[in-house]
């Protein structure tokens, strides 16, 4: 298994010059952030464009922020592709940064959070298609079948959504030439299986009148990544059992 990216979404009510808030509060940031990018974009644009961007002193992540939501992307290099150990610790050591600034102008008063992984799992190399058919559905998959996309959503504990998609993906080798014929067999590195985790706290936002997230739920919702990464991905990909 390969880790790719992930994400953490944090979701609260409309914030009021949030280019303002940022710069009282930008010194939180200086220890693992570089300065930050000032978008200029008028206070009533839409809420969901960012108005702030920063980027990590290693340029593997990047923290977004607009009037609505904070969002912290990371790519991930190294020993991190294959250790989720690692990728979690520098998810919650960033998000303790994070976390410390979006308090100053939320008040510590969040709508819902998401947590959201990307991963390829690698153990399969070719036809991951009907290799994934196959796991799923008991079957042999038509010849013809050059794509598939499964998605799943469950509730957990009465409180989170947990939304795994698998699909098969072609892998190619990088090449800068935009003419056609590009993504040929020839150039085809491998055909394996991708899986998206999202997990997120949004069924007790939907469910719960006056439902406050916080960076508690933060640390459940990445224990359950984390116990799902370990314990029930491989079932789910290989049996189609969760």
């Amino acid at each position: 298994m390969r880790i790719q990216n992930s994400a953490v979404n944090i979701m609260f009510h409309r914030v009021g010059n949030i280019k303002k808030q940022y710069i009282l509060n930008e010194d939180i940031l200086k220890e693992r952030f570089n300065e930050a990018n000032i978008l200029p974009i008028p206070d009533d644009a839409p809420a969901e464009i960012p108005r702030v961007l920063v980027t990590s002193k290693g340029e593997h992540s990047q923290i977004n922020i607009a009037p609505e939501a904070v969002n912290f992307q990371t790519k991930y290099t190294d020993e991190y592709v294959s250790s989720w150990e690692l990728c979690e610790q520098y998810i919650n050591s960033r998000l303790e940064d994070i976390f410390e600034i979006t308090d100053k102008f939320t008040l510590d008063k969040y709508n819902y959070i998401g947590v959201v992984a990307n991963l390829i799992w690698d153990e399969v190399e070719s036809e991951g298609n009907k290799a994934l058919f196959q796991n799923l559905f008991g079957k042999a998959a038509a010849e013809n079948l050059d794509d598939l996309e499964v998605k799943y959503t469950y509730v957990e504990d009465e409180k989170y959504y947990v939304n795994i998609i698998l699909q098969s993906i072609k892998l190619y080798e990088k090449s800068r030439n935009q003419e056609s014929g590009i993504y040929t067999n020839a150039n085809l590195q491998s055909h394996t299986i991708g899986i998206t985790l999202d997990i997120n706290d949004r069924f007790s936002f939907n469910q719960n009148r006056g439902y406050v997230s916080s960076k508690e739920k933060f640390k459940e919702l990445m224990g359950l990544t984390t116990s799902i990464i370990k314990n029930k991905l491989k079932n789910l990909v290989e049996k189609g059992e969760y």
